[in-house]
């Protein structure tokens, strides 16, 4: 008897602590969260986004359903955001208040988020800046602070992914603050004008202090840089993304201040299109001199691109938004290091035909740039790389200031070595077995060693006394 009430004992306690797991599960199992948009352009719904990041936001989930519209009438901060689920199915749509969102930092803040996936899993979720006004109006007030769309700061661990993103005011994406691990994929970008007033400043990707930053199958439509590597990127990586219009795949502008050094480094870019672009590839920073920073940029890789009708398909610009007087002044000593262009395919466009790449390597630092199957022409079927200050070309030919006759005569020391070489060979006295022209024969040969030595220019820096 004792035996049967111990165990009816303890078939209760197991029901008991049965109903206390299950309890558990069921409050861990949260529901979604879904906030109800006003459903009108008048009412802000930031505060009920908000609200249900609050509720949702610690590893939850929240749902922008489809076919609703929530307007943002004010700067939605995600940064209560710990692991959370983000779905947006409907639209994120600002609100056009040119007089309220002056000198705001972004429509939308990633600021310390950690662990959250943004996505769509229709691919119908879309975030409009409505942008169309702020291009307007900067039109004729240049000095109005326009809004970034979205902003990454000091956030981690985060996957962004499957949605569409059109007409910011400035900026799409800026990833800042020491931000890290950040992975951004299958998105559409579209910033198109339906004035006379371009997109301006609608730059794509901007990476700027931050780390482990992956950017894949990406198809953007904009008036500015595609992608845009400034100070503080390190371990970027692009690959499979189409650029239509933009301003090209840039490392920089840097070195526009001088109170720190500007470091670019460890970027890798592979399977890029350009389409219709001012240029491909661009590496642009600012003249040297107290009024600009140092500038160092290693570890940059262009592969697999294909150009099809940009103006050109590489702008090395050591004077970026400088003049030429300040540019001979204070010439650039920034840093180029293993920088590598590989297989980079097409044609340009016929703006400056035939001349399909400009490279002005800084006239006081250093400038290793490699190119391994580079196979670009102009409509004319030519192809001209203009230089200056790039010593020892790899994998190019070079027009303009690194030819044989500037270089010599930037080089007096070398010049004067060999003149003096060349009289010595024509002065020399035949022996009586040589024929009399033999020192000219000596003298025709040693030309042509000279010839050949400068055009191929595979020995330059053996020679620099710059």
């Amino acid at each position: 008897m004792m035996i049967m009430d111990i165990t009816i004992l303890l078939w209760l306690v197991l029901l008991v602590l049965n109903g206390i797991f299950c309890q558990v599960i069921t409050l861990t199992k949260q529901d979604p969260c879904t906030p109800l948009s006003a459903g009108n352009s008048s009412i802000d719904d930031v505060p009920a986004i908000s609200q249900a990041l609050i509720t949702c936001g610690n590893g939850g989930t929240i749902i922008i359903r489809a076919g609703e519209i929530f307007m943002i009438r004010s700067p939605l901060d995600f940064r209560n955001c710990i692991g959370c689920n983000f779905q947006i199915e409907g639209t994120l749509k600002v609100l056009d208040d040119i007089d309220y969102w002056e000198g705001k930092t972004a429509f939308f803040l990633m600021t310390n988020v950690v662990g959250g996936t943004f996505h769509s899993l229709t691919g119908s979720g879309l975030i409009d800046g409505s942008g169309q006004a702020f291009w307007d109006y900067f039109a004729i007030n240049k000095t109005y602070e326009r809004p970034l769309l979205i902003q990454f700061s000091n956030s981690s661990n985060i996957i962004f992914t499957k949605i569409k993103l059109i007409d910011p005011a400035f900026w799409f994406i800026f990833i800042t603050n020491n931000s890290m691990n950040i992975k951004l994929s299958d998105l559409v970008l579209s910033a198109v004008s339906t004035s006379q007033n371009r997109p301006k400043n609608t730059d794509g990707f901007d990476t700027g202090e931050c780390s482990h930053i992956s950017i894949s199958n990406i198809h953007v439509t904009n008036g500015d840089d595609c992608v845009s590597f400034k100070y503080g990127s390190d371990y970027i990586t692009v690959n499979n993304i189409t650029c239509i219009g933009s301003h090209g795949l840039s490392v920089g502008s840097l070195g526009m201040k001088p109170d720190h050094p500007y470091t670019v480094k460890n970027i890798y870019v592979s399977n890029a299109k350009m389409i219709n672009s001012t240029t491909a590839t661009r590496i642009k920073f600012f003249p040297g001199g107290p009024s600009h920073g140092t500038v160092i940029v290693r570890n940059v890789t262009f592969k697999d691109v294909i150009v099809d009708n940009c103006d050109y398909a590489l702008q090395v610009d050591n004077c970026y938004e400088s003049n030429v007087t300040t540019c001979k002044e204070y010439p650039s000593a920034a840093e180029l290091s293993n920088i590598r262009f590989i297989n980079i395919n097409g044609k340009t466009s016929k703006k400056y035909d035939p001349n399909i790449a400009k490279i002005n390597c800084p006239p006081s630092g250093t400038c290793d740039i490699t190119f391994i199957q580079w196979d670009i022409v102009a409509p004319s079927g030519n192809s001209t790389v203009l230089c200056s200050d790039y010593h020892n070309p790899s994998g190019i030919i070079c027009k303009g200031a690194t030819s044989s006759a500037s270089f010599l005569f930037r080089n007096s020391f070398l010049l004067i070595l060999i003149l003096r070489v060349g009289v010595s060979i024509l002065m020399l006295p035949h022996p009586p077995s040589h024929p009399q022209g033999f020192s000219l024969f000596l003298f025709i040969l040693y030309c042509c060693f000279l010839f050949y030595f400068f055009l191929s220019r595979k020995t330059y820096t053996n020679f620099m006394f710059i």
